[in-house]
């Protein structure tokens, strides 16, 4: 997704997401997607102590597979917001179970305004949003250069950034491993490609940590 840098703030009139329903259903389903993981592969979180439990915060994290959302959802204890194709959203059932858990569309290879002012009413209303830097897969694992857009979110939301690391592969029984780092907090004085260059490189010394404690 390109985003316009120029200007998108969130006003009072700017779309917003509905608030967390960690409900029956809720915690049912978050057990459901935690015992998975747990069962088929050798899955374990590192840092987990650096999110918030609560106000505004953004988890940054690389993408290596379709399923790094829901792994770092159950990573946390926290309900997280995260951006997904708007193709996922045609089917109606399966468009109001994504939005039942967090999930707001986003049109890839342009610039979606709406979805940028959603991700930044998440910040803006005390809410953890997940933001994927490299702005698609890798099919390598290896990180791919950042996209200046997202650092643009992070700093008009001017809320700490927690760097986050999915180390697979996403192979069953093998070992499966998500790391946090120390939240970074946008500075004053930061462009969108100063703070980024920061933020990718807190990400690529976490991947480098691999699967040791």
């Amino acid at each position: 997704m390109t985003i316009d840098t120029r200007s998108n703030p969130v006003t009072a009139k700017s779309p917003q997401l509905p608030p967390p329903r960690q409900d029956t259903l809720y915690h049912i389903s978050k057990w459901i997607v935690t015992t998975y993981f747990r069962r088929l592969y050798r899955w374990k979180v590192v840092g987990d102590e650096h999110i918030p439990p609560e106000g505004p915060v953004i988890i940054a994290s690389n993408h290596i597979h379709f399923l790094d959302p829901p792994l770092i959802g159950a990573s946390t204890k926290r309900f997280v917001y995260f951006m997904a194709k708007v193709e996922l959203f045609r089917w109606r059932p399966i468009a109001l179970l994504l939005s039942r858990f967090g999930a707001f569309p986003v049109r890839r290879g342009g610039n979606d305004k709406t979805a940028v002012r959603l991700a930044l009413s998440v910040p803006a209303h005390g809410g953890c949003l997940i933001i994927f830097p490299e702005g698609h897969r890798s099919r390598t694992g290896q990180l791919l250069p950042g996209m200046p857009g997202v650092a643009f979110i992070a700093r008009k939301a001017q809320c700490p950034v927690v760097p986050a690391a999915v180390i697979g592969p996403y192979r069953i029984g093998r070992p499966l491993t998500v790391r946090f780092g120390p939240p970074l907090y946008p500075d004053p004085g930061d462009t969108n490609e100063t703070l980024l260059e920061k933020l990718m490189e807190r990400i690529q010394s976490l991947v480098a940590e691999g699967h040791g404690d």
